[in-house]
This record gives structure tokens, C-alpha cells and sequence, in this order.
């Protein structure tokens, strides 16, 4: 008999799930489009371009509204059982509320292990080809279209770094330049400049601050100008557009992070956006630990309470993540802690919420 209420319960709680899903891909897609139509109108896109961008939208959509759909599946699942008594008569029965709900807690754990892979191997292949295709095939931009770009972070050679703070693209100029060489994993030259320009097929360093590190000192000198003349990298490579935090997986992030720190420029922004890869896939199911025990009691308000309250607990959540992101990209927050926050706050509001119902 347990089972059969077991699966029942589980039931339930796909099907709404299901259609919550797919309320929020069209209520997205509905949205988008209506921003977006004078642009694909405006570029002549093609219909099969219009439809290849909207498939390839729907993994992102899926990623960004899934907790609030495990919210709102829930809410209505539970809430249903609940107005109907048949709650109260599993509990009558001498089943405890942990057991009639343990379905769905194990199912929203599965869940949030499956959105973290469906995260690292298909959004951000599919939010790349969207992009791209905006970027290339609708608006038609050439590829190396960032004339104006910052924070820029390349192998040079083989044994040689650069980082950039400015780049024009227009100008061939930047400005705020790092080149480190190593030896192996020992730094041995460091050269940072004002102002770096593509001139005669070499970079020209002007005011320049030259180091030289040895076992156990250290050279230091000025140059008004210094030419760079072996540099692999030319002012086309440094046009190409940088990758998003959501067209980049776990592991490309992982890469990118290393490269920072191995020419010593902060991580902490790339840090964060690496934590909430991990993070987001949890919030599915603390959303089900907070609304689950919850929905258990019978309340009055139904379905229109069950919605009400998954948009307040949904659009609170993500404001805390929201400001625990810019807290951690400012250094304010450790980038872990930030990253965390919006779960750490509601995984003890869900706790609290199942510990303190009638068993």
C-alpha cells in the first residue's frame, strides 16, 4: 500500500512539473520574442535561424527556472493530498510525514545531480551556439568583433604570459599591460607598462618597468619604449570575443581560473561564477525541503496560495544569490560563501520548516 501512495505522490509531482516546466520555457520564449523580433527582422533571419535560436535557448531556460518549477511542482502535489485529508489519513495510518515526503526529497536530490551534469555538458554548449549564432549568422559580425575590450588574459609563447586591462580594438592599442616569463613554474621577468601599440609588426611597450628575478635577487630598470618583437599574439587575437560564465563548463572555468592566477590577476569574479556551478543545481532541492513540509498542512488559499507562495520563496532565493554574487565579486564575501549563500540561508529555512510540522 505504501508504495502504491508512494508512487501516486511521485506522480503527481513529475506531471506538475512537467507543465511547469514547459509554462516557463513558452513564458520566456513569449518574452524574448517580443524583445528580440525587430532584431531578426531587422537582420532579415531566416525562419530556421529564428527556430535554431530558440532551441538552443530552451537548455538555458530550463537551468535558470527549474528550481522554481520543483517549487511550484511540489507546492501543488503536496497541497493537493493535503486539502483532499489524504495527509492526514496517511498519518492517522501511523505513517510519519518524513516517510510520505521521502519520495520527494530523494527524487529532488536525483534531480539536482542530474541538472548539475545537464549544466556542465549541455547548457553551456547550447547558450555558445546561440550567441554565436546571434553574434555571426544573424547580425552578421565578423568574428573578431570586440573593438573595445577589457580584462584580457593570453599565452603569449611558450613560456610567457600577457595580460591586458584595456584594449582598442580600432586604435591597435592597450593600455595597463603585464608580460610574465617563467621557467618552468619560476617567474623570471616581469615587464608592465602604461601603454602597449601594434606598430611595424612588433608591440611597442612605452613606459616600461623591466624586472629581472635571480635566486636571490632581483634587477629592476626603466625603458621609455621597448619592442616585443617575438609575440605570438597579434591585435586580431585580441578582438576575439571573451566567453560568458554561462557559455564556459566547470572545467573550462577550472582552465580559465588557472591562467589568471598564473600571471598573478585576481580570479575572484571567475571564482564565484565556478561555486554557483555547483551551488544552482542544489537549489532544486532545497526548494522542495522548504515547500514540501510546508504544503503538508491544510491551509485555505489552494492553488492560488500554492502559487503565490512559490513566486515569493522563487524571486526571494535568487535575490539572495543574486546579492551574495555581487558580494563575492566585489571581495566582500569569500567566493565559496557567496556562491552559497542563497543555499546555506534556505537549506536552514527548510530544516526548520520540516522539523517543525506535526510528524
Amino acid at each position: 500500500m505504501i508504495y502504491r501512495l508512494e508512487r501516486y505522490l511521485l506522480k503527481k509531482f513529475i506531471i506538475n512539473l512537467f507543465v511547469a516546466v514547459s509554462g516557463w520555457i513558452i513564458i520566456f520564449v513569449v518574452i524574448n520574442m517580443i524583445e528580440e523580433i525587430s532584431t531578426f527582422i531587422d537582420n532579415g533571419a531566416s525562419l530556421q535561424q529564428f527556430f535554431l535560436y530558440y532551441f538552443y535557448f530552451i537548455p538555458y531556460i530550463i537551468s535558470l527556472t527549474l528550481p522554481v518549477a520543483m517549487l511550484l511542482a511540489v507546492l501543488f502535489a503536496v497541497s493537493n493530498l493535503a486539502q483532499h485529508n489524504e495527509i492526514i489519513a496517511q498519518l492517522s495510518s501511523g505513517v510519519s510525514l518524513y516517510r510520505i515526503l521521502s519520495p520527494l526529497f530523494i527524487s529532488a536530490f536525483l534531480i539536482s545531480i542530474g541538472s548539475g551534469f545537464f549544466n556542465e555538458y549541455v547548457v553551456p554548449a547550447a547558450n555558445q551556439s546561440r550567441l554565436d549564432l546571434e553574434r555571426y549568422d544573424i547580425k552578421k559580425n565578423p568574428r573578431n568583433t570586440g573593438q573595445l575590450r577589457n580584462n584580457i588574459y593570453v599565452q603569449d609563447t611558450d613560456n610567457r604570459k600577457m595580460a591586458i586591462k584595456y584594449f582598442n580594438g580600432r586604435k591597435n592599442q592597450a593600455r595597463d599591460i603585464s608580460l610574465q616569463t617563467f621557467s618552468g613554474s619560476v617567474l623570471t621577468e616581469r615587464i608592465d607598462a602604461k601603454t602597449m601599440t601594434w606598430r611595424d609588426s612588433s608591440w611597442v611597450l612605452q613606459d616600461a618597468n623591466i624586472r629581472r628575478f635571480y635566486a636571490d635577487s632581483e634587477k629592476v630598470w626603466f625603458k621609455k619604449d621597448t619592442v616585443i618583437s617575438n609575440s605570438r599574439v597579434r591585435p586580431v587575437n585580441l578582438m576575439d570575443v571573451q566567453k560568458k560564465p554561462e557559455e564556459m563548463s566547470y572545467a573550462e572555468l577550472n582552465t580559465f581560473i588557472e591562467e589568471l592566477r598564473a600571471i598573478s590577476a585576481d580570479p575572484r569574479k571567475w571564482l564565484v561564477e565556478r561555486h554557483l556551478k555547483i551551488a544552482l543545481p542544489f537549489a532544486n532541492f532545497i526548494v522542495v525541503l522548504i515547500g514540501a513540509p510546508f504544503a503538508s498542512r491544510k491551509r485555505r488559499g489552494g492553488i492560488g496560495l500554492s502559487f503565490g507562495l512559490s513566486l515569493l520563496i522563487s524571486f526571494s532565493f535568487f535575490i539572495i544569490i543574486r546579492f551574495g554574487q555581487v558580494l563575492g565579486h566585489q571581495g566582500t564575501l569569500e567566493p565559496f560563501l557567496a556562491a552559497w549563500l542563497g543555499n546555506l540561508i534556505f537549506l536552514a529555512l527548510g530544516l526548520i520548516s520540516l522539523f517543525s510540522v506535526k510528524k
